[in-house]
């Protein structure tokens, strides 16, 4: 693989990898509202479960009817039966939300290897020219010498 191709190669690579934290960022973006909004949900039903805990004890100390107070058990249960998938849901997204930093902080580190290998190459090009330069001053000024003492005899 010749330089030009191998430069080729390693700004594609690089590109891909740039797109990837790009991709990633947006999903972590998603997978953050996503949460946020899971969260309020579980506040509300716990906002919802305290309140109407609070409502059946009131209602325990002032005398209720039994049909009543099994639509109360029956509500709480079902408020508790839905805390408990929230909190599940709230898990299952924040371990989305890990692998997700996970992919995000991987892509970063290789377009930072990319960046890297781009940039050593780019130097290693930078010194060759320096080398050649060099050269083609030398043998210039040699024949510039070979000149002068030519034309002094």
């Amino acid at each position: 693989m010749n330089k030009h191709s191998s430069k080729i190669a390693f700004t594609t690579l690089k590109k891909l990898a740039q797109k990837s934290v790009d991709d990633n960022l947006m999903k972590l973006k998603k997978a953050n509202e996503n949460q946020q909004n899971a969260q309020s949900q579980l506040n509300v039903l716990t906002d919802y479960y305290v309140e109407y805990q609070q409502k059946l004890n009131n209602a325990l100390s002032e005398g209720i009817k039994g049909n009543e107070l099994n639509n109360f058990t029956l509500f709480i249960a079902s408020i508790e039966q839905g805390i408990e998938q929230q909190k599940k849901l709230l898990l299952s997204l924040n371990i989305k939300q890990k692998q997700i930093i996970k992919n995000l902080n991987q892509s970063q580190k290789n377009v930072n290897t990319y960046t890297t290998l781009l940039s050593k190459q780019h130097n290693q090009y930078l010194r060759q020219q320096n080398r050649l330069q060099q050269k083609l001053t030398d043998e210039f000024a040699q024949l510039q010498l070979a000149r002068r003492i030519l034309n002094e005899y």
